[in-house]
């Protein structure tokens, strides 16, 4: 697995997604901004975390998850329980069946539901360390 540091372009292609995409989910404040690189004072570049962080977007989005959903999950100042993970994937599950859609997240959201136990701390939570596992 590539390391890092990545310029946009290597990032998006270490994370199989397009340039576009990965500036959509830094503009929405999805993805932290690029770091400045150590002893380079005008030089950024991305690193593994944020190519960790593009691989728990693309998963939590094909589990049926909205950006909302996504910005609360990784933002740093909101303090999430695992009780709180499950309530808004719960949430998010019954509006996509409210909607009638036949959205292929459905399934994958419900059986993350299955698997989380809705107590406990951010780290103990099965629908957070499922989305968060590389390569999978």
């Amino acid at each position: 697995m590539a390391s890092g540091p990545f310029t946009l372009a290597g990032l998006a292609r270490a994370a199989g997604m397009s340039i576009d995409d990965v500036r959509l989910y830094r503009d929405r404040g999805l993805l932290q901004p690029a770091r400045r690189r150590r002893g380079r004072s005008d030089d950024f570049a991305f690193q593994a975390d944020h190519l960790d962080r593009l691989h728990f977007i693309g998963r939590a989005l094909e589990h049926g998850l909205t950006f909302e959903d996504i910005a609360r999950m990784v933002d740093p100042t909101n303090l999430m329980t695992c009780g709180d993970v499950c309530l808004l994937a719960e949430r998010r599950l019954e509006q996509i069946r409210q909607s009638g859609a036949d959205a292929p997240g459905a399934a994958a959201l419900a059986r993350l539901l299955e698997d989380c136990a809705g107590v406990g701390s951010r780290s103990d939570c099965a629908i957070l360390v499922t989305l968060a596992k590389r390569g999978g």
